[in-house]
This record gives C-alpha cells, structure tokens and sequence, in this order.
C-alpha cells in the first residue's frame, strides 16, 4: 500500500492537526573503550582493530533503572507521534498533546530522582573504582561529579506546525512520512497476529493482542491525513480482538478463526 505525497487525502491543514516535538534525552554512558585490553586482545590474536573492548565501569542500580525509563519514555514517545520530514522531530496528534507532556514529565520525574540518587553516591564510587576495577580502571574516565551531572538531559520542545508558503512542500513530505509510518505499523502488527496465530505450537503472549488493541486506539489521532482507506482497514482490524490472549491460547477453532481475519486484514494493504 504506497502513496505519494500528492495523493495523500490531507484533508484539514496539518498545522491544525498536529504540532511538531522534539525529545532530546541524554546520561553518562558507563560502557568505556578500553585502549590497552584492546590493543592485547588484537595482538594475542594477531589483528589489527578487528577488536574492541569495552568495559562496564559502574553498575550502580539507580543509574541502571534511569537507562532503562529513559529507554521506555523513548519508546512511548514514539508510540504517541509520527516521523516528520525532519530528523528528531515528530508530528503530534493535538489531540494527544496534553497525553504526551503528561506521560513525558512523570518519565522526567522518575529519572531525576534517580539520577540524583546515584549522583549522592557518585564520590564513593569514583574513589572505590581504582580497587574494584583493578588493571581496567583508567582514571580519565572518571571525571568529577559536577561534569557527570551535566551528561544528562531529558528535553522536550513542542513547535507549530509551519503553515503556509514555501511551507507547502515541506508540509506534504512531512504528512506523506508520518502516512507511511502508520501503514507500516499497522500492517506489522496485523501481520504479526496472522503470522503468530498460524503456527498451532507458537507462544501467545498478552502483548500480541494487547499491542494491537493499544495501536487502534491512536489510530483516528495519528492518521494525520484522514485517509479514509487506512480507517477502514484498522476498523476491519479491530475484529482481530473479538478474543483475548487467554481464549486465543487454549482454543484451536478461536485461534484459527482470528488467524484468517487477520490474513485478510493483511491482504487490504495490497489492494491497489
């Protein structure tokens, strides 16, 4: 299922419908290149830069689960919007605005508190590191704790949506990606379903219905060029959840029927 920017049913203005956001998200990195165990690795070996050793100089537990938010407020960032024609920036439904900062700021919250945590406890660390890590420790690696705060960021900025003149063209690249990107995850996960319910023997997790359920909800948001076609196959797709994960796991006749709704779902974005 392609379309050209041209071809694209953009309906109302995309300023109307949409702002454009930015997510920039930034820590201190803990796995370091390591020159000498490089340059040992490459030589017992008998390469040259075929190796490259890195080394995991702190696992403190706080830092590690500010990585792991920061990971899971990407993703549900990109879950809420659409690639725009720019990189790192993203087309916002409005309607999804108030959603997103909400989501974003409670991710904010989280990750400050721990990175402060680990910042309270980064001194220790850096003085223990010499001992703990033995012949990897490099010490230019451990920079003080005033320039290791600084590393990290969590940044969002939302912008209008430019609206006209030598905009237009701009505009049309921006609506024709963010279509684009919502076919293709759309089809992913109804094929996906079809793929995974075909296979008797294959695992049926929560997430197999549950991540569909939660990508038709956005659907009337995110299909920013109210393109009629692709709100009838996700109207079509929501049949693929007459079941829940449960049922789809224990029977064989459910399992099946919902297995040829979504091949048939399927088959809608290859239909010229």
């Amino acid at each position: 299922m392609t379309s050209s920017s041209s071809s694209l049913p953009v309906g109302a203005r995309l300023s109307a419908k949409a702002t454009l956001v930015t997510l920039n998200i930034s820590a201190w990195r803990t796995s370091k290149a390591n020159a000498d165990e490089t340059r040992a690795v490459n030589a017992k070996h008998g390469t040259r830069d075929a190796a490259r050793v890195s080394v995991a100089i702190c696992d403190h537990p706080a830092l590690l689960a500010a990585y792991k938010l920061q990971a899971e407020a990407r993703a549900e960032h990109y879950a809420l919007t659409l690639p725009a024609a720019d990189k790192g920036m993203r087309l916002l439904p409005v309607a999804r605005q108030m959603q997103h900062a909400d989501m974003l700021r409670d991710y904010r919250a989280r990750i400050d508190a721990l990175v402060g945590e680990f910042l309270r406890d980064y001194d220790s660390i850096r003085a223990e590191a010499p001992v703990r890590l033995n012949g990897l420790y490099v010490e230019s690696q451990w920079p003080d704790r005033d320039t290791v705060a600084a590393k990290f960021g969590f940044v969002v900025r939302y912008l209008p949506v430019p609206d006209a003149g030598q905009w237009q063209e701009w505009m049309a690249e921006a609506a024709a990606s963010a279509h684009e990107d919502l076919t293709e995850r759309l089809r992913s996960a109804v094929v996906l379903v079809a793929e995974r319910l075909a296979e008797p023997k294959a695992r049926v997790f929560d997430s197999l219905t549950g991540n569909l359920a939660e990508l038709l909800a956005l659907v009337p948001d995110l299909n920013l060029t109210s393109d009629p076609r692709l709100a009838a196959i996700a109207e079509k797709a929501k049949g693929l959840l007459e079941h829940d994960a449960d049922t789809l796991r224990e029977d064989p006749i459910a399992r099946a029927d919902i297995a040829a709704k979504a091949n048939e779902v399927a088959a809608m974005f290859t239909i010229n």
